[in-house]
Order: C-alpha cells, then sequence, then structure tokens
C-alpha cells in the first residue's frame, strides 16, 4: 500500500465529506472543523480533522458523497476513489479479498459506482487486475489453491451484491445467454458481463460455471436467445472444447442469434465461424457491441 494522505485541500475536504466548499469553509471559521491555514491564507486538511469531524457530527454527516465515514480508513478510501486512485484501489481490493474481508471490499465497489463510475470501467481497471493478481500468486506458488477460492469467492460475493444497487433500464427486446462450457470454473467473467448486458435492458440467462453442451438445445428452445456469449479460460482439452463451441455455433446460426467470445481459450479456439459477431477483450466492449 502507498503511504497515508498527508494533506487535503478545501475541495478535497468537501468532496469527502459531501458538502460544498463554502460549507467547509463556514465550518472552519466557526470551528466545527479544524484545520491549519497556510501563510497564504489557504486552509489545508489532516486526515485526523475530518476524522474528528465526522466522530462529532455523525447525524450531521450520515449522507455523504460516496458511504457513511466511521474511520479514517473510510475517509482514506472516499478519497482514493474521488481522485482516481486505481492503483491504490487495486491492492486495496486484492489485501481484503486474500483475507476474506467482504466489508472492506464491497464498500470499495459500492463507493466506485455510487461515484459515477461506469460499471465496466470498475471491472476493467480494478476487479481484473485484481483477479490476475490472484491467478498469478496461485501460479507462482504464493497462495494455496484454498486461498485462492477463497479470495475469489470473496470477489464473486461482493459483485453479487454490488448487483443489489445497479440502477436498471426498462428492458428492450434482447434475450442474452451467458454460457460456460465444460470443464469452465471461472464463472466471475462471465457474471460480470451478465452484469453489464442488465444494465443495456437485456433479458439475461446465465448457465454459470462447468454447463454441458449435450442438451444446450432445449435450453436455445426455451430461451430463444438473440445473443450467445460465451466466456472460456480453459486451455485444457482444447480439441474438446473446440468441438463443444463448435456445436454452440451451429445451433446459433441456425436460430439467427449472434455469438460473441471472449476470454484466453480463445487465443487457441477457431472463433471464424459465420455465426461469431466478435471476440470481446474488455468489458467496455461488453457495453459497446
Amino acid at each position: 500500500m502507498t503511504g497515508t494522505i498527508k494533506y487535503f485541500n478545501s475541495e478535497d475536504a468537501a468532496k469527502v465529506l459531501g458538502v460544498n466548499v463554502s460549507t467547509i469553509k463556514r465550518w472552519t471559521e466557526g470551528g466545527a472543523l479544524e484545520c491549519i491555514k497556510t501563510a497564504g491564507g489557504h486552509r489545508k486538511f489532516l486526515m485526523s480533522h475530518l476524522a474528528s469531524f465526522v466522530e462529532k457530527n455523525r447525524k450531521k454527516n450520515s449522507k455523504v458523497n460516496l458511504f457513511t465515514l466511521e474511520s479514517e480508513q473510510d475517509i482514506e478510501i472516499s478519497y482514493r476513489i474521488l481522485k482516481g486512485d486505481y492503483k491504490y484501489l487495486v491492492e486495496y481490493i486484492l489485501e481484503h479479498s486474500l483475507n476474506c474481508n467482504r466489508e472492506k471490499v464491497q464498500q470499495v465497489l459500492n463507493g466506485l459506482y455510487l461515484g459515477q463510475y461506469p460499471l465496466h470501467f470498475i471491472y476493467d481497471v480494478i476487479i481484473t487486475p485484481v483477479l490476475h493478481q490472484i491467478g498469478h500468486l496461485w501460479i507462482e506458488n504464493k497462495l494455496s489453491i484454498i486461498q485462492e477460492h477463497f479470495a475469489s469467492q470473496t470477489i464473486r460475493d461482493c459483485i453479487t451484491r454490488l448487483q443489489g444497487i445497479i440502477k436498471m433500464p426498462q428492458q428492450v427486446d434482447v434475450r442474452a445467454l451467458c454460457f460456460a462450457p465444460s470443464n469452465e470454473m471461472h464463472d466471475i467473467p462471465l457474471k460480470m458481463v451478465d452484469h453489464i448486458l442488465e444494465t443495456r435492458g437485456f433479458a439475461v440467462y446465465n448457465t454459470g460455471q462447468n454447463t454441458p453442451v449435450e442438451k444446450i438445445g432445449d435450453i436455445f428452445d426455451t430461451i430463444a436467445p438473440n445473443r450467445l456469449y460465451i466466456s472460456s479460460t480453459n486451455r485444457i482439452n482444447i480439441n474438446e472444447l473446440q468441438s463443444e463451441i463448435n456445436k454452440l455455433y451451429e445451433i446459433a446460426r441456425e436460430i439467427h442469434c449472434d455469438v460473441y467470445v471472449g476470454g484466453r481459450s480463445f487465443d487457441e479456439i477457431d472463433y471464424s465461424h459465420p455465426a461469431v459477431k466478435k471476440r470481446l477483450f474488455t468489458f467496455e466492449e461488453v457495453y459497446k457491441y
């Protein structure tokens, strides 16, 4: 983690406390909020100044920009979100996901969303780097498989809970099927695709991880999807995986369903089939196409 913030200016303090700069000025002049005045007359605030104000004025300060401030660390996180310090936030979420601290991870995700960051941006810039770092730590034998599972499950749970505060638009006439093939155990990317498609007004059906393809035709008959999103990161048994996905391509082609694919498996799997509209590399592309 990077070091703590030394000073806030009046604009920073206003954003963190969820008020305007004139209110900050009024509070400091009235003695309600401590500050340091420079020789040039500018107000500077230490973390302790804001934390002390929050402690003394909890009821008055119950509505802030991002979330309820209870500690200096809450103020720090609020500040980092408002300033767009993504490197810090990635490290923070990584640390707390490894410790299975859902509350801390959830606080950041909720704060980012309430701070008007687009959902696809949160997933591309914050969550994806965290998941990559968890994977690298496991590959380097710095995490056991159990620790990797605990950290990943923490992220998965918090993403699911985030869905509860996401504003959903009026539905459009698009039915999207999100599919993870056999032996695909990494369903977090598919869940994030699911969320983003919901924000586009799509009706989304998510098969979850490790879905056998044998009975998939029945699902197509029931749902009649307009779009099929296939997510695969598994590089084991590529020939078998290619065979499964070819079946999906053909079923989609027969019912005029557009296919979108994503995940590192497609570095090796052919996706040149006419039914495939695009390989997606980012969550922003999920939002755009």
